[in-house]
């Protein structure tokens, strides 16, 4: 996707693997990847090689919206269609090698695939309590389906700050597509990892901003999407809601979960 040389291939290979000889084993693979897709767009002078499929997957989505919207207008409990639809969402992900056809993932939402009861009833307990809510974004096209409950949370009046990734890594959203899919109308948007000059697929707490740093400390209510902010912030000492769609065994394993199964997850403090 970033250059068809192959000698430039070679030479990407082996600096990557030069780089994964000097890597903690306590890394996260948020933090391993930052540095790995670093070293591609360096060697490649590529500054976003997903940038193509980035864009499809916003305007597939973008077609997606008005059906979407008819959904949560149209369900008994708008607030939980909302809440499976951004977690369907997540299915939009070229950073994993399983593919999920979202037409089904849609319709299982719809008629049949269930989210944890009790971590549903948290999840509404807390925005109840809730004035500010710092929601952490994940993928392009996928913030359409984040738009769906950021609709949802802004009609029972909530200030919400939605964060995304300051430089192109993988297909994970940044400012431009934040604002490409109008988040910007409903939150504050902000780069979580400002000041960076390259990002991760995951908010990685050391490279966080200082504006970052105070919302997560500020926030009533911290939402987080996908499986690189699961990965990169399990340890994070506060409560935070993850949604997400697994998709590997090692997180089906730490999640307690099936590849493939909408999750809501509640990580206590």
């Amino acid at each position: 996707m970033a250059d068809d040389n192959k000698q430039v291939h070679i030479q990407v290979l082996k600096k990557v693997m030069k780089y994964l000889q000097s890597i903690s084993f306590n890394s996260s693979p948020p933090e391993i990847s930052r540095e790995v897709h670093y070293i591609i767009r360096k060697t490649t002078h590529s500054k976003d090689p997903y940038k193509r499929v980035k864009d499809q997957a916003n305007n597939t989505a973008k077609n997606f919206f008005p059906y979407l919207k008819k959904l949560v207008k149209e369900s008994d409990d708008s607030l939980l269609m909302a809440v499976k639809l951004a977690i369907v969402g997540n299915v939009i992900d070229f950073g994993t090698t399983n593919r999920f056809n979202i037409d089904e993932m849609i319709n299982a939402a719809v008629r049949t695939e269930e989210i944890d009861d009790e971590a549903y009833d948290q999840f509404v307990k807390s925005l109840m309590e809730t004035k500010e809510i710092l929601y952490i974004a994940d993928n392009c096209g996928e913030i359409f389906f984040d738009k769906l409950l950021l609709e949802e949370l802004t009609e029972r009046k909530k200030k919400i700050t939605y964060v995304v990734r300051a430089n192109p890594i993988i297909n994970d959203a940044t400012i431009d597509d934040a604002k490409f899919a109008g988040i910007d109308r409903f939150a504050e948007v902000i780069a979580g990892d400002a000041g960076n000059d390259r990002s991760a697929p995951g908010m990685v707490m050391s490279y966080a901003s200082p504006l970052f740093l105070q919302h997560l400390q500020s926030a009533d209510m911290v939402i987080a999407k996908g499986q690189g902010n699961y990965e990169a912030l399990s340890d994070v000492k506060r409560e935070i809601f993850f949604l997400l769609v697994v998709k590997c065994p090692l997180v089906a394993k730490d999640i307690g979960n099936e590849i493939g199964k909408l999750v809501l997850k509640v990580k206590k403090r």
